[in-house]
C-alpha cells in the first residue's frame, strides 16, 4: 500500500494526464497507455500498486477524502498562478502594427508539455498559401508557466524556434531558450524576397524529472505585411506664382518699355 502523501502526488499527475488524453484527437487516443506508463515510471511504482492502494483507501473514505481536498487546493493554487500570469501579461503595452496583419495560429492557445518523451516536443507547420507575400514578417509570441519552482541547475529549459522554409530549399530561423516562467517573442523578417513554402514553430522541453510540467498559453503567430514607403514624386514642373518675376527665364516685356526706332519716328511725323 502506498502512503497517502505518495498516492496524492500520483493522483495529481493521473488527473493531469487524463485531461491531456481527453484533448487528444481520436486518431491519437491509442497512445493513452503510454501516458499512464509515464506516470508509473516517474514515481517508480507499478499499476498494480496504485490499483491496490486505491482499493484500500476506498475502504477508508476519510483518508481518501483528505487526499482529494489537498488535490483540490493544489489545483486551485495552480489556477491562481495561471490567472496571475495572465494579469501580468495583460498589463504589457501592445505593440503598434504597421501594415496588414493576421494571426495564423490555429492550434490550441493553451498547450501542456512535460519532459516525458511522449510530451516533450511540439511542432506546428503552416503551409504556403496565396496570402503569403515576399518580405512578410512573422512573430511567434506567448507566455510560459513552469509548474515547478526554479531548479538549482540549468538542466531544465524550454527551447523555442521559428523557421521559414523557401521554395529554393533555403531557410531563415530564430530561436530562444527559457529557464523560468515568462514571455517569449520570436520575430523573423523575410529579407530574401524568395517564395515561401512553410512556416514552422517548434518547442522542446528538457527536464530533470517528470515534475517539470509547463504550460504555453496566450499563443499567437502573427504575419505582418511589409508596406513599402511611398516616396514623394519629384517633378520638373513648378507653380509660376511661387517664382519671383525677376527669375523667369523669358522676360515679360512691357509695351511702354519699347523704344521706337528712328525710321518709325520719321513715318510718324509724316503722318
Amino acid at each position: 500500500m502506498l502512503p497517502p502523501e505518495v498516492l496524492e502526488v500520483i493522483l495529481y499527475d493521473y488527473h493531469l494526464v487524463q485531461s491531456m488524453i481527453n484533448d487528444l484527437p481520436a486518431s491519437e487516443r491509442y497512445q493513452k497507455d503510454l501516458y499512464f506508463d509515464y506516470i508509473y515510471d516517474k514515481h517508480h511504482v507499478t499499476a498494480a500498486e496504485v490499483d491496490s492502494s486505491l482499493v484500500y483507501y476506498a475502504r477508508h473514505p476519510k483518508e481518501l477524502s483528505e487526499m482529494y481536498v489537498n488535490l483540490s487546493d493544489r489545483v486551485e493554487r495552480t489556477i491562481q498562478r495561471i490567472e496571475q500570469e495572465g494579469i501580468i501579461t495583460n498589463l504589457r503595452v501592445p505593440k503598434a502594427v504597421v501594415g496588414d496583419s493576421a494571426d495564423l495560429w490555429y492550434e490550441s492557445p493553451l498547450l501542456q508539455m512535460s519532459p516525458s518523451y511522449i510530451a516533450n516536443r511540439f511542432t506546428t507547420t503552416i503551409p504556403y498559401d496565396t496570402n503569403f507575400k515576399s518580405h512578410d514578417s512573422f512573430e511567434w509570441s506567448g507566455d510560459v508557466l513552469f509548474m515547478q519552482p526554479v531548479p538549482d541547475s540549468l538542466y531544465r529549459y524550454l527551447h523555442l524556434s521559428l523557421v521559414v522554409e523557401y521554395d529554393n530549399d533555403s531557410i531563415s530561423s530564430v530561436d530562444t531558450m527559457l529557464y523560468t516562467s515568462g514571455t517569449y517573442n520570436l520575430l523573423l523578417a523575410d529579407t530574401t524576397g524568395f517564395k515561401l513554402r512553410n512556416i514552422i514553430g517548434s518547442a522542446y522541453l528538457k527536464g530533470t524529472d517528470g515534475g517539470d510540467h509547463l504550460l504555453l498559453y496566450n499563443t499567437h503567430l502573427v504575419r505582418y505585411r511589409f508596406v513599402a514607403p511611398i516616396d514623394s514624386l519629384m517633378t520638373d514642373s513648378v507653380l509660376v506664382e511661387d517664382i519671383p518675376a525677376e527669375s523667369v527665364a523669358a522676360e515679360v516685356i512691357k509695351e511702354d518699355t519699347i523704344k521706337p526706332s528712328k525710321r518709325a519716328e520719321k513715318i510718324k511725323k509724316k503722318q
